[in-house]
């Protein structure tokens, strides 16, 4: 899984959102219930309602061709993430990039003023997921 809309609030009932949505939940988990039932390294009560949205399957090497999937994706799905952002019970929206590590004495991820104005319209926060290499990584540039 690469990067992800994550939508979640204690009373945001996900599955009346869904019902009317162009958007499809990669993951959907509800208060109460068991996240991830099926692992047995991690398992807990979730507090929230929410879901996963798929928005970039490129490596977790290739930031730029995420931040270019989340561009198109946040333009493309404007309306319907201004609807998800509005919607009684909804608490936080987050888009999470995950990021390899580079072997770099300084590692800078830039992420573009485009994508910045989007989220902000839509009220979404950023967050970047930091992840070790994966075996036989050579990608070692940076975004910029």
């Amino acid at each position: 899984m690469s990067c992800v809309l994550r939508a979640s609030g204690i009373n945001f009932d996900v599955d009346s959102f869904l019902k009317n949505s162009s958007l499809r939940g990669l993951t959907v988990f509800r208060r109460g219930e068991v996240h991830f039932p099926n692992s047995t390294v991690t398992q807990y009560v979730s507090e929230y309602s929410g879901m996963n949205v798929s928005v970039s399957t490129r490596e977790f090497s290739d930031l730029k061709g995420q931040l270019e999937d989340a561009v198109g994706f946040l333009s493309v799905n404007g309306c319907e993430l201004r609807r998800l952002r509005d919607f009684p019970g909804l608490e936080r929206m987050d888009l999470d990039f995950p990021v390899e590590d580079r072997d770099v004495v300084f590692q800078r991820d830039v992420f573009p003023p485009q994508l910045l104005m989007l989220l902000g319209g839509l009220r979404i926060g950023l967050v970047v997921s930091r992840y070790p290499p994966h075996s036989g990584a050579r990608d070692q540039s940076s975004t910029e």
